[in-house]
């Protein structure tokens, strides 16, 4: 950072300085980036660290060559206010130095509320009566910790070891052995730490950063601070976040967190995929399970799967996939687009479904929803005839929407509506662990099911205003029937299956 000061005498040449004393005017307050140079000052940053502005109400000291030291105050409209004026000592030109803050110590051992700041500008031979501009510049090295990984968000406490105090003569500091130690940083936001330390230091890469008070951490590839210089230290605190649009391929555990754009495959068996606070929006498929055994695992209630051209999340037929949270309090919101199932079948081509495996939801809650856009998808199964597998519901709660298109619409759960005549199957649903299923049909056109078939004003179809298991079962559980948002009726099974409407 450089701040440009205009420093403008309030005496002439031919005046001098009366009784050598002529105070120093300062004319107004700029600021001002050269170089390569860090432009952060005193209270107010940009989040990537690298640029602010005065607040108004800093004090900065001004001396000239060996006279009185003057303190004036930086007003928010970038004007200077003296406070005790500097003075010309005579008409000769005088060697300036500024600083800030004017305190002789600084603290920097707790930079939680607010990081420190020391500033240092220089002027040599300035000229009597004419406006003196100077550039202040850090002292102090600034140090950004951004954490990533699955236990990142643990973390309530950064500290970087320096130095907690130092001794400020007119900008140039002087550190003391017994001040040594872990500085408090201070939270940018929930996953980035900055404090501004001492610099011309080595560092100890095995006890540079500290976590939580006790965790300390590996810092690789910095060796030197040097002042006026920003220096970012990635820390992945946990397993690392999948990269987005990665294909896995072995087993094992994976974590999404944060937001993807292309979306990620699950190629080989036995994989599972958390999803902890992830957000997916793209065109494509959002997950596609390629791969037999996956395991989706919903922790927390902020995970979205947005897909505009596909399904949200597609089983290869033939393959499991199961979705399942610690309990009903994990959520997951899946959304297909282009015609394409929230969770279940997708269009390869206009009109041309793509078959589905085997779907389980258990211990979570799901809200998926299906789209139209030509051909019309249910929100978990089936679009444009297009066979799906079993889908299985345990101890869950799902909220699943269909579509409707002018003279077509689909079930919550169940089979889509091809152009030509039903689809061969729908597929076989099964209800258990005192389920709550809210099925939302999208719309009552030719008897649309609640879970089951679609409907059409077109053709004939097999759809009743039913909910039709396609053989599966529903025990001990409630499946609350929808035209929209209408709730239509509630129906109740009990332990033997047999269903109360109400």
């Amino acid at each position: 950072m450089l701040l440009a000061l205009l420093l403008l005498a309030a005496c002439t040449k031919d005046d001098g300085p009366a009784d050598g004393e002529c105070p120093l005017q300062i004319a107004s307050v700029t600021l001002d980036v050269e170089g390569t140079a860090q432009p952060w000052t005193r209270i107010t940053e940009t989040p990537d660290g690298s640029g602010s502005t005065w607040t108004g109400g800093e004090q900065i000291g001004v001396q000239m060559d060996n006279g009185t030291p003057g303190t004036y105050t930086v007003n928010a409209d970038g004007t200077v206010s003296p406070v005790t004026p500097a003075y010309w000592q005579s008409t000769a030109p005088a060697n300036v130095v500024a600083w800030y803050p004017v305190e002789e110590t600084v603290s920097l051992a707790d930079q939680t509320g607010g990081l420190a700041y020391v500033l240092r500008a220089t002027v040599e031979n300035a000229p009597y009566g004419q406006p003196v501009r100077l550039n202040f510049t850090h002292q102090l090295a600034k140090v950004r910790v951004v954490l990533g990984g699955t236990q990142a968000a643990q973390v309530s406490q950064v500290e970087v070891n320096n130095y907690t105090q130092c001794f400020n003569d007119q900008g140039l500091l002087t550190i003391y052995t017994e001040h040594r130690g872990w500085i408090k940083m201070h939270p940018v936001d929930a996953t980035t730490w900055e404090a501004n330390v001492i610099s011309g230091l080595g560092i100890d890469p095995a006890n540079f950063i500290r976590l939580n008070g006790s965790a300390v951490a590996q810092v690789t590839g910095l060796t030197l601070l040097e002042a006026e210089q920003m220096y970012t230290v990635n820390l992945t605190v946990g397993e690392p976040a999948l990269q987005d649009g990665a294909t896995l391929t072995e087993p094992g555990t994976y974590t999404m967190q944060g937001t993807y754009t292309q979306g990620i495959t699950i190629q080989g068996d036995g994989i599972t995929v958390v999803m902890d606070g992830a957000t997916v929006s793209t065109s494509g498929i959002g997950i596609n399970v390629q791969g037999d055994g996956a395991t989706i695992q919903v922790s927390g209630a902020s995970n979205t799967i947005t897909s505009s051209g596909s399904a949200g999340i597609y089983v290869a037929q033939g393959k499991t996939l199961t979705i399942e949270g610690s309990s009903r309090d994990d959520q997951l919101t899946v959304r297909g687009g282009n015609s394409c199932c929230g969770i279940g079948v997708y269009l390869s081509s206009s009109n041309n479904g793509v078959p589905c495996g085997n779907i389980t939801i258990r211990n979570v809650t799901v809200y998926s929803y299906g789209n139209a856009y030509g051909d019309t998808a249910a929100g978990i199964g089936s679009t444009s005839g297009a066979s799906c597998g079993t889908i299985t519901i345990d101890n869950a709660t799902v909220h699943a929407y269909g579509a409707s298109m002018g003279f077509q619409a689909t079930p919550g759960i169940g089979g889509g509506y091809p152009y030509s005549g039903d689809p061969t199957s729908i597929p076989a649903v099964t209800i258990t662990g005192q389920s709550e299923v809210h099925a939302h049909r999208g719309g009552s056109v030719g008897n649309t099911d609640y879970i089951g078939w679609g409907g059409s004003s077109w053709n004939g179809t097999a759809a009743a205003n039913a909910v039709n298991l396609g053989g599966g079962t529903c025990i001990n559980s409630t499946v609350y029937c929808y035209t929209g948002d209408t709730l239509d009726k509630t129906v109740d099974y009990d332990a033997s299956g047999n269903a109360t409407e109400r």
